[in-house]
This record gives structure tokens, sequence and C-alpha cells, in this order.
């Protein structure tokens, strides 16, 4: 599998080809990619989609993909890393960043690609983008920012579509996964809140009994509640260590562990290495 890699924080890309010669690959880095004109086949993880103009897909660094052009097509890439967002180290504001990532690269049952826009947040991120192609290619006092906070931007609109989607799946699973659907997102949007994801917490939210409710999620998903949680956050160590520059302590903070050893102990479990070591491992992978 090919990997593109980027140094710099931010790069535009904007071509127009009707032949895709690259082959199937992934990167370090996020694309927000836009269709301008033509048409087409964008295939991510296996799955193929037709593009068309005003097409807007957003691509994590481990989704691998290529296109297939129909018709002559014209594309902008607007690639960013993580660094990006590091203002003035401003812990608040890249927590934020890194969630709205999370709500999009760990949103269940959904794929890259299938996010179905309303036409006024299109509207809206086709604007945006106007914007960072102005200050990207005509630099002013503070470009850099701008562009920084429109990327964001253009995240948390995606985000919100991404959420929307997901919410209207979420009914129509209702009739067959009832309850365990509900609790699953709940664990999801709340994981940030260590009160919230108190067993007595959830029961209450859900009217259930603390025992019935670990019951009834360890036999509808095959693992307790309690694991479920641990899972998660782990998943969510794993993409900040891989994705940010915040320390082994902010990220036990940010996730509700109970100390900066309580998610070493965790991690090396999950990995058998430490939360430093598997830093320093795709780090090393990166510079290959």
């Amino acid at each position: 599998m090919t990997r593109f890699k980027q140094q710099a924080p931010f790069v535009v890309l904007e071509f127009e080809t009707d032949l895709w010669d690259y082959p199937p690959h992934n990167h370090d880095h996020f694309e927000i990619i836009l269709v301008k004109q033509g048409t087409g086949i964008h295939t991510i993880n296996d799955i193929p989609f037709q593009y068309k103009p005003d097409d807007i897909f957003l691509i994590a660094p481990e989704d691998f993909h290529s296109f297939k052009v129909h018709e002559k097509t014209s594309f902008c890439y607007l690639k960013f890393t993580e660094s990006l967002f590091r203002k003035d180290g401003n812990i608040q504001e890249k927590a934020k960043w890194i969630q709205r990532i999370e709500s999009v690269l760990f949103n269940p049952n959904l794929v890259p690609g299938d996010t179905e826009y309303n036409d006024q947040d299109k509207q809206r991120i086709l604007h945006i983008a106007d914007i960072i192609l102005d200050e990207h290619h005509n630099p002013r006092n503070y470009s850099a920012e701008i562009i920084a906070d429109a990327v964001s931007m253009i995240i948390s609109i995606i985000a919100r579509n991404i959420c929307k989607l997901y919410c209207e799946k979420q009914v129509k699973a209702e009739a067959n996964k009832g309850k365990v659907n509900e609790i699953l997102t709940y664990v999801r949007h709340e994981v940030y809140d260590p009160d919230k994801m108190r067993i007595e917490v959830i029961a209450e939210y859900f009217n259930m009994s603390k025992n019935y409710i670990s019951i009834f999620f360890k036999k509808h998903t095959g693992e307790s509640l309690q694991q479920y949680i641990l899972n998660y956050r782990m998943r969510l160590a794993e993409n900040r260590i891989r994705l940010s520059d915040f320390t082994i302590s902010e990220i036990s903070h940010q996730l509700g562990f109970t100390d900066e050893s309580h998610l070493i102990k965790q991690f090396k479990k999950h990995h058998t290495i430490s939360p430093g070591e598997y830093r320093k491992k795709i780090y090393l992978q990166t510079k290959l």
C-alpha cells in the first residue's frame, strides 16, 4: 500500500485531470477533497462512491482511496495535519478540534463518503473553502490563523452532518436493536465526562437499575458496559497519541482515566507497549 507523507501543516493542491495515475493509497494527514467539476468513481476503503460536482469528502490518515475519472475532473485538496491547530499551545482549543475529528473517525455504521450534506451546509463548506483558497494564494496578516479556523469550521459542519445522518439511521435501527443502540450512542457522546460514564448515572439516565443495565448490555453486545467504555476510551487514547501532541498526562485527563499511570497500565494491556513507546513507534514509521 502506497503511503503519502506531508511535513507542512497545511497544503493546497488544485489540479484537473481525465486520467487518475495514482494507486490506492493512504497518508499521514487529513484531506478535505472538493470536486469542482467532473464525474467518476471515488473508492474509499474498497467501497465505491459516484462523485459529481460540489461533492465533498473527508479522508482520514488510515483511509485508503483512489479515483476513476469518467469525465475530466477538477479537484481541490485541502491537506492538513493536527499541527495546523496548535494555537499558542491552547490545550482547550486543540481538545475541541480533536473531539470533532473523533466524532467523524469513530462514528459507527458510517463509512467515509457516506455523508449527505444538506444544501445550506454544503454551500457553507464551499464558501469557506473559497476563503481558505484566497488566504492561501494571497497571504496577509493573520492568514494562517484564518485558514486554521476555517478548516476547523469545515470539520465541524461535516461532523454535524454525520451526527444528523447517524441519528436518522439510529431511529431506523431501534426496531431491531432497541435500547442498546441508545446506550452506545450515549457512551460515544458523553465519554469525555467521567461523571456521566459511571454505571449508576447511565442506568438512571435510561431508567434502569445498575444491575439490570449491566446484564442487559452484556446480553446484547457480548461484553460488559464497563469493558465497552474502557475499550472505547482506549481507541480514543490511541487516536490522540497518534494524531496529536498532547502529553500522556493530558490525554489521561481528557478521557477520564484516574491518572497517567492508569492510562499507561490499560494501554499496555491492549498494546503490550506503553503509550510513549507507541508514539515513538508511530513517529519512526512516518519517517521511513
